[in-house]
């Protein structure tokens, strides 16, 4: 779509919606980012209250924050780029590691927030080759292959998605085993 055919979506979204909504920037999937103007038009809607972005650019959450104010809520859609996402002025990530490291992400976030950067930067550190492995192949395959090892779930996917590859399998095990997270 246009950028004019994104806004038109979400503000009809939001027209027949009471609740709050966060937009989902993810040009990887669907071809086409939100610029920054076109967020801009959709931050001034009173229920669109943030953006899960998940396009990378590490100067967009600077750019938001300028068009959208303060009160717009920036959160990463990339646990990769979470850190520096924050450093440019956003607020939080939606986290696919979480799913599988709780724990860990919500004390690299507490650090964060606590102006400990040596400890954030250990714990990015750390997760990096969790991240990588989680995104091996789409989304969420690395990811609910992680929680089936866990004993969170089964592997099983609907199509078109389908199981991971074996090459993937033992790269998710390898993380996981090295993080700490298996029996």
């Amino acid at each position: 779509p246009t950028q004019e055919g994104l806004f038109r979506h979400f503000k009809a979204v939001h027209d027949c919606s009471d609740l709050p909504i966060i937009v989902y920037d993810i040009p990887g999937r669907s071809v086409v980012a939100i610029t920054p103007a076109t967020m801009a038009r959709l931050a001034e809607l009173p229920r669109i209250i943030g953006v899960k972005d998940a396009t990378q650019d590490l100067a967009r959450p600077l750019r938001t924050g300028l068009d959208c104010g303060d009160d717009f809520c920036q959160l990463s859609g990339e646990d990769g780029t979470a850190v520096p996402h924050l450093s440019q002025g956003g607020v939080g990530c939606i986290s696919v590691t979480a799913n599988v490291a709780p724990a860990l992400c919500a004390q690299m976030h507490e650090a964060w927030q606590a102006g400990d950067l040596a400890t954030v930067n250990e714990i990015n550190i750390r997760l990096f080759p969790l991240h990588e492995a989680l995104f091996c192949e789409t989304s969420p395959g690395p990811v609910k292959y992680a929680a089936s090892l866990m004993g969170h779930c089964s592997d099983e996917m609907r199509l078109p998605m389908c199981e991971i590859s074996d090459q993937s399998k033992a790269r998710v095990r390898e993380a996981l085993a090295a993080m700490g997270l298996l029996a």
